[in-house]
């Protein structure tokens, strides 16, 4: 035990004192706060810079109508904005006000079906054209209506009527879930694949400058394998909760600016926690074994992503398979998906958060998950034992496990 304190300790004191661990840190904790803050920031300010209290926008906006077809103050109001119409006598004039910068925008109208909108640079955010639109097809059918001796009040209304209905979930809301499941599942994903290729890195450089030599004489080699994988276990885990840390902040302070958009994504239930830390942790354990034990049969950094590409694909499949797999959480897909160690950290997670699933379930998949990462730990410190004094030419899998049994 003595033994692995120090390797954990030392790998650990590795990972805080490497400059681009801590710059990656500091960068996506920055980075998550900024996501959340810098558009809090912005929409607290559109709502204090608004242009009436009863937060209806203004513009300019310059107006030839040709045949007299609609009323500007009116039809300002039927826009649900506070329009400044500056009113032309010809098509020039309007063309004119809007390359001065004396209107934002233009209309030439013909009538309320035929117009034409003059701008001379037209931004994602522009909604002028859009209102004048909507506000021209409801006067058109106002007018229409009246025609006909019919009331435009009473027919809106009977177009507003809708049913009243209630929903009653049983089980768990997966639409509300989804954001935050595929969240957690993201940060499994940048998890493995940042530290798993860290770990057989850390592995495999001892061998490659011939400095497991001298470990071996002096650490069992089980308590330097399952030092090097925890350690990079616990490094990822301060990281991601960091992370996760300022992105929550962040929202807690913005949240009055966000209007409470976020809730579904913040607002994570204990359960769902729980089943990500336990299935999460013990997951990524899982495949870090395996990284590790890759890393032992190489003996060159470069020969890494080569040696690492199975476990890789293997990964790839169970990403994927939950990915696809959230849109149906209680099929069959999932449910075998939650009881295959490789993939359960994934299925398991998205079936508690999003699915059915019975305690029973739960506890076997854990058990398996549990021996399973177990025997990956046991028989990694094997194959690092084994692979610590072999150098040259990559070791096969195959090999390792017949020199093993031998």
């Amino acid at each position: 035990m003595k033994q692995f304190l120090t390797v954990l300790k030392f790998e650990l004191s590795n990972y805080f004192k490497n400059k681009s661990f801590l710059l990656t840190t500091i960068l996506l904790v920055v980075l998550a706060a900024g996501i959340i803050a810098v558009p809090g920031i912005i929409m607290g300010a559109d709502k204090g810079s608004d242009s009436s209290e009863n937060g209806i926008s203004s513009a300019t906006a310059a107006l030839y109508d040709v045949n007299e077809s609609i009323d500007p103050a009116s039809f300002a109001a039927a826009m649900g904005m506070d329009i400044d119409w500056i009113e032309c006598t010809d098509e020039s004039q309007v063309e004119d006000a809007v390359n001065e910068g004396k209107a934002e925008a233009g209309f030439v109208v013909e009538d309320l079906l035929h117009y034409t909108y003059v701008v001379e640079n037209r931004s994602m955010s522009d909604m002028l054209q859009g209102a004048f639109s909507q506000a021209a097809v409801m006067t058109y059918r106002s007018q229409i209506l009246a025609e006909q001796g019919l009331d435009p009040a009473e027919i809106e209304a009977l177009y507003q009527i809708q049913p009243e209905s209630e929903t009653q979930i049983l089980g768990k809301d997966s639409v509300s879930n989804y954001m935050y499941t595929y969240i957690l599942i993201m940060v499994l994903y940048f998890l493995l694949i940042f530290y798993g290729q860290m770990i057989a890195t850390s592995v495999t450089s001892e061998k490659s400058n011939r400095a497991i030599e001298i470990l071996v004489t002096s650490v069992d080699s089980n308590s330097l394998i399952f030092g090097k994988v925890l350690a990079g276990a616990i490094a990822g885990l301060i990281q991601c909760v960091l992370i996760l840390g300022a992105a929550v902040g962040a929202y807690q302070i913005f949240r009055e600016s966000w209007d409470g958009l976020l809730d579904n994504i913040f607002d994570i239930p204990g359960q769902v926690w729980a089943a990500f830390a336990v299935f999460g942790m013990m997951g990524y354990l899982l495949y870090a074994f395996c990284f590790g034990m890759l890393g032992a049969l190489v003996s060159k950094t470069e020969d890494i992503s080569k040696a690492s590409m199975p476990v890789l694909m293997i990964y790839m499949v169970s990403f994927f398979i939950a990915i696809f797999g959230m849109n149906d959480s209680d099929g069959l897909l999932m449910y075998v998906a939650s009881f295959i160690p490789f993939t359960s950290s994934n299925g398991m997670l998205i079936r508690v958060a999003m699915g059915s699933v019975e305690l029973w379930e739960v506890l076997v998949s854990g058990a398996l998950l549990a021996v399973s990462c177990a025997a990956a730990g046991i028989l990694a410190a094997k194959i690092f034992r084994f692979g610590t004094l072999m150098y040259g030419n990559p070791i096969k899998f195959t090999t390792a496990l017949k020199k093993i049994r031998e």
